[in-house]
């Protein structure tokens, strides 16, 4: 019974289940049919009514403002090819900031209006002084970390007349101008700098001398005064420091007319001539090696000129240095080096030698004796100490003159017996 009474009950509340699902079902449909939904529709901006969003395209047709901006932007790559950067700027917006680029990305010579930007390649200018120049002209802060990233921005305010992007680099370069760094800041640099007389590059100017007043608008009158006051500043460092200065290597990549400029200088503060020699002998092997020649005695001399060999002041060496420095090289002849070595013994002029003045290969107006400014300047302080001082300095000098005297004599003797014995064998 009880089993009877249990299956009926089940099968009860399965029809109740049935039927309240059937009445919500009904329920459900009653109210959802009630409810349109309406087209997606939006209300323009232009005209008041609706449109219906399903007949809009999703991505709308570029308008002719988007086409021009898309054909304006171009691209330029920066550097040495597999060195370079690559920026992508508008051609109108560095146009109006530099007339190099005016003339480059609109002028005739400027790339065609394509919907794809064109690539130009500037191969001549260091990437991260193009950085620092696309900085500049976007008023952003330009900050060196590096003498040489300074020095090569500078060649690229030099090439695109950016007179203020020049003096920042300027700037930079004066803080760090040291005997180590003062090559590499003076290499080239006279091509941007206005040429200087004999004195400007003699002497330091100060800050209060007059310079001739520049034009308005000459961005290369500009870039051309700032750099001719680096160039005098790197002449007093290399002036003061020739030692450290010329032993450097980077003294052998100068250019022949940098190394006649300071060849030819009155103010190198060098302790011995041989300085300046042995690095002209260098410079003169790296320039042989340039051109594709052996490195021998006889290029060297070709390579150096007359006017730089004979630049070194000779006559200010004593026997020692001279023979075993220039004549050792074989840059002089044998002709020069009997004549030089005459003069540094101070052969007296007799009749004996007169075959071999007259056959001598170096005009006397050739040779100087006459010691660097730096010299002079040292014995001005002396002069302008203590008398007490003065004198026990001066009695050291005579005593010194006095053995001086002395070994000439002597050297002199030898030195006679030298030259007669060359003399014979040229003959």
């Amino acid at each position: 019974m009880n089993c009877i009474q249990n299956g009926g009950n089940s099968k009860f509340s399965h029809i109740l289940t049935e039927k309240w699902r059937e009445k919500s079902q009904g329920l459900r449909n009653k109210i959802y049919s009630k409810i349109l939904i309406s087209p997606l529709t939006i209300k323009t901006l232009y005209k008041d009514f609706q449109v219906d969003m399903s007949r809009i395209p999703l991505m709308a047709p570029e308008s002719d403002l988007q086409v021009a901006n898309r054909q304006n932007i171009v691209m330029l790559e920066a550097g040495l090819p597999g060195d370079s950067w690559t920026y992508c700027v508008e051609r109108d917006r560095l146009a109006r900031r530099s007339e190099w680029f005016q003339a480059m990305l609109t002028g005739p010579l400027a790339p065609p209006l394509t919907d794809s930007p064109p690539l130009l390649r500037l191969q001549h200018v260091d990437k991260r002084a193009f950085d620092h120049f696309l900085r500049y002209l976007h008023d952003e802060p330009v900050n060196f970390i590096s003498v040489s990233t300074a020095r090569a921005t500078l060649d690229a305010a030099h090439q695109y007349l950016c007179p203020g992007l020049a003096r920042l680099a300027v700037s930079y370069l004066e803080k760090h101008l040291t005997p180590s760094t003062v090559l590499e800041i003076y290499q080239g640099l006279g091509l941007f700098a206005n040429d200087l007389r004999e004195e400007d590059s003699a002497f330091d100017r100060s800050p209060n001398s007059p310079t001739t007043p520049l034009s308005p608008g000459d961005d290369a009158s500009v870039i051309a005064a700032v750099c001719t006051e680096l160039l005098l500043k790197c002449l007093s460092v290399i002036d003061s420091n020739p030692a450290r200065v010329l032993h450097q290597e980077r003294f052998e990549e100068l250019s022949a007319q940098e190394i006649a400029q300071l060849a030819r200088r009155d103010t190198l503060n060098l302790s011995s001539e041989c300085i300046l020699f042995s690095a002209l002998d260098r410079w003169a092997a790296a320039e042989c090696r340039r051109q594709g020649v052996e490195p021998l005695a006889v290029n060297k001399r070709v390579v150096l000129s007359d006017d730089v060999c004979f630049s070194v002041r000779y006559l200010l060496m004593n026997d020692r240095e001279f023979v075993s420095g220039p004549m050792a090289s074989g840059i002089l002849t044998n002709e020069e080096c009997v004549y030089i070595v005459s003069k540094i013994l101070r052969h007296p002029e007799n009749s004996k030698n007169d075959s071999l003045r007259s056959t001598a290969a170096v005009h006397p107006s050739r040779l100087s004796n006459t010691p660097r400014i730096a010299y002079k300047r040292e014995d001005e302080e002396c002069n302008m100490l203590r008398p007490g001082k003065k004198e026990r300095q001066d009695n050291r000098k005579n005593r010194r003159r006095e053995c001086a005297s002395q070994g000439q004599r002597t050297c002199a003797r030898i030195g006679n017996c030298l030259v007669q014995i060359l003399a014979c064998v040229f003959d």
